[in-house]
């Protein structure tokens, strides 16, 4: 499906460190923004979800935006003013 880059998943593991509970990575697209990714931690999976493995890591993704990850990477890249984001690329 996506290839995971060692900065994504780095960041990824630290917010699941802080998170009680959360066991699901919802992956969603910023619908503002080309290729930025929205991560929230979820506890469950919805209905219209997929689930992908990856590292022991559980990624959800909506079955309508599955093709915005195909054949992609997955990145997580901190901007000069603090921001952090991810992308596909």
């Amino acid at each position: 499906m996506f290839i995971l880059t060692e900065a994504a998943k780095t960041e990824i593991q630290n917010r699941l460190e802080l998170s009680d509970s959360a066991k699901f990575i919802r992956l969603q697209m910023r619908k503002s923004c080309f290729m930025k990714v929205k991560l929230t931690l979820e506890n469950s999976i919805q209905e219209n979800d997929s689930e992908i493995i990856k590292d022991d890591l559980h990624f959800i993704i909506d079955k309508g935006e599955c093709h915005y990850f195909r054949d992609k990477k997955l990145d997580f890249i901190p901007d000069q003013t603090g921001f952090k984001q991810f992308e596909v690329i």
